[in-house]
């Protein structure tokens, strides 16, 4: 029983229908809050990368679901597909899975875990990249319809991050860590840190390259994350993001306020609210000190804005495979035609035109690939934080016995 309602298929071209035939909820387009802020002038232009291509920089303030992890009891991983509303053929099937799954199937950067222990179901994961593939199967925003029927299908999430990109100049990350070294922070959290990073290369036009804003800890149930996304990408613009990184029973019971209802904005600022709030110095109890305006400023506006999708960017690898499985033959009939010399020559013209012509989506291809942000499961501290989330929830251990169980499962796969 799949979790979206399925258009008959004679209407399967019909522009209103999904790639994947189901319906889902909510306007599909770039809803953002307010109008476009006052550092946009009217003859704005998207900053160039160094190669001279051109970034999209979001031109408002906006929310994404940038990861989501979860659970659901069903043996049968084309089940769970039906049930998250996507097609199975776009996805191929790998002898390969993690945390006690021993098989998957992939789509992109979305992956379907199964055959594990016969209590433990199948296990969705889909990072940032993958969320913004979810989204383009779909004409309109699917979240909510996730959520919901998930939810419905007793399904149990590990992990949901929220992103919030603000490029309104609201949230200032140098008043922030500037709080943080004058003890105008109250928070729920016991530590703070900071990443700061260089650029060393000779071109540099200044030597700083941005710095991330921790609170709490990698393997905590609710961590945030500040950092300037410009500096990221190097482009020459204000836009700065904070993310919410929730894990087990604290995703889970997120995701039971989305699929309510409750507006991703009023849940994010609630979130914030809770752990973390900028104050003044104006009251010898900190519990009765007054927030700082720039800070209730800025969560005043952040409430106010709706979810909103984001394109995909796919990797260079993927593009590859997508080459390699279209024009192949092509290229062997071109190579037979022209002869081995002929051939390579033409190949030097086809790289040197396709060079002078690279443009926007080329250089984000480039970035995801080379920052590994597309599949960055090969980190052992995340697998060790996910797999500890899935057997504490799903396999009814305590917290300190699904991490003692998950650093045994790592250890043993270490000595293999």
């Amino acid at each position: 029983m799949s979790m979206y309602h399925h258009a008959n298929s004679d209407s399967s071209n019909d522009c209103n229908q999904s790639k994947s035939g189901i319906e889902t909820e909510g306007d599909g387009s770039a809803s953002t809050s307010g109008d476009a802020p006052d550092t946009l002038p009217p003859d704005y232009k998207p900053p160039l990368t160094n190669r001279g291509a051109q970034i999209t920089v979001p031109l408002l303030d906006q929310f994404l679901i940038d990861w989501v992890a979860f659970t659901v009891k069903v043996t049968d991983p084309l089940e769970l597909i039906k049930i998250i509303g996507l097609k199975s053929a776009l996805f191929s099937e790998l002898d390969r899975g993690i945390h006690g799954y021993r098989k998957s199937l992939r789509f992109g950067n979305i992956c379907v875990y199964s055959d594990g222990q016969p209590n433990m179901g199948c296990h969705v994961v889909m990072s940032g990249q993958g969320c913004r593939q979810y989204e383009s199967q779909f004409p309109k925003i699917p979240w909510f319809a996730l959520f919901a029927t998930a939810i419905k299908f007793n399904a149990k999430f590990t992990r949901l991050d929220i992103a919030h990109d603000n490029v309104d100049g609201a949230l200032d990350l140098a008043k922030l860590k500037e709080a943080i070294l004058k003890c105008e922070i109250r928070s729920r959290f016991r530590n703070a840190s900071e990443i700061q990073n260089f650029d060393l290369s000779p071109e540099r036009e200044q030597p700083a390259d941005g710095h991330t804003l921790y609170f709490g800890k990698r393997s905590s149930r609710v961590y945030l994350r500040f950092y300037d996304k410009a500096a990221q990408l190097g482009v020459p613009f204000f836009w700065n993001r904070a993310e919410v990184e929730l894990k087990d029973k604290r995703a889970h019971e997120a995701a039971k306020h989305l699929s309510l209802g409750v507006p991703v904005g009023q849940l994010f600022v609630g979130i914030i609210n809770q752990y973390l709030s900028v104050i003044n110095s104006d009251d010898s109890n900190t519990s009765r000190r007054s927030i700082q305006l720039w800070w209730s400023s800025w969560l005043k506006s952040t409430e106010k804005i709706k979810l909103t999708t984001a394109k995909e960017i796919k990797t260079v690898g993927e593009v590859m495979r997508f080459v390699k499985r279209q024009y192949a033959p092509t290229l062997a009939m071109i190579k037979t035609d022209l002869g081995d010399f002929s051939y390579n020559e033409y190949m030097r013209e086809l790289i040197a035109d396709g060079s002078e012509r690279m443009g926007t989506k080329h250089e984000q291809m480039l970035l995801v690939s080379a920052q590994g942000k597309a599949d960055n499961y090969g980190n052992h501290k995340e697998e060790f934080v996910e797999r500890a989330a899935i057997m504490e929830f799903d396999g009814g251990l305590e917290r300190c016995e699904a991490e003692m169980a998950a650093r045994l499962i790592q250890k043993c796969e270490d000595q293999l």
